[in-house]
């Protein structure tokens, strides 16, 4: 059987047309994703066990940028080390019970809270702004009011451990304690108004998780987002596909 030039021409239009069709199909998708990943959701790997039993290292967790909303980050020109954070309206706070992606802050340097985007950390949000929290210390009792966005409260010798840093944080001058008065910038400090939301984040596994109990509580700036599943598992050590913890909803 032979083809004459305009079958030919025919069958190479409907192949180009084809091409064309899952190319596009292609290029759509690929927006999509770019999309969802700018502003809707993030992937982020496990590495350790301080969330076990609920996730574990090597789960794969989609998280929501639309809790609290997704950061828009801005440099600082005033603090080069420090960073203007803004959100976009969303879907709703934090609340208590929510697994959480945070950057974590205290990377760099033990005293002082800095950004960094390379290091995440993942903990449940135990403590919302304008609670107070209490946990277990060495046998001991210990506590915290967590401030929010506005609230004025007032600082002393015995609570300024748990607010210093956040005060550091907001305004680039450490408070110190001297001859049992707090002193801020030069000045005896009575008070301080927050300007930021603050959490208490700590592990499901809360007896091997380095969490707000060591470093203190969160400033909302370092929220990523909350999560939501997990969509792939993978046994860091044997390499082998956990199926059972795919797609488990948190």
């Amino acid at each position: 059987m032979c083809l004459n030039k305009s079958d030919s021409e025919m069958n190479l239009k409907l192949l180009l047309k084809k091409l064309f069709g899952v190319f596009l199909g292609c290029f759509i998708l690929f927006q999509v994703y770019i999309a969802m990943r700018l502003y809707l959701v993030a992937s982020c790997v496990v590495p350790t066990y301080s969330m076990s039993p609920t996730l574990v290292a090597g789960d794969y967790l989609i998280t929501s940028l639309c809790i609290p909303g997704r950061r828009i980050i801005k440099k600082d020109t005033i603090r080069p080390e420090h960073y203007i954070v803004q959100r976009k309206k969303g879907i709703r706070d934090v609340r208590e019970g929510d697994v959480v992606v945070f950057n974590f802050p205290y990377s760099k340097r033990k005293e002082r809270m800095k950004m960094d985007f390379n290091l995440y950390f993942c903990k449940r949000c135990v403590g919302t702004p304008g609670k107070l929290y209490r946990w277990q210390w060495n046998g001991n009792t210990d506590s915290i009011f967590i401030p929010h966005q506005g609230e004025t409260l007032s600082i002393n010798s015995l609570n300024i451990r748990h607010y210093s840093r956040c005060i550091e944080y907001e305004t680039g001058w450490m408070p110190e304690l001297i001859n049992g008065q707090v002193i801020h910038a030069d000045t005896i400090m009575h008070s301080y108004h927050f300007k930021s939301n603050y959490y208490f984040m700590r592990g499901d596994n809360f007896a091997d998780s380095y969490d707000s109990r060591f470093w203190g509580i969160l400033p909302e700036d370092f929220i990523l987002g909350v999560g939501l599943f997990t969509w792939f598992s993978k046994d860091k050590e044997t390499k082998k596909i956990r199926w059972e913890r795919m797609l488990k909803k948190l």
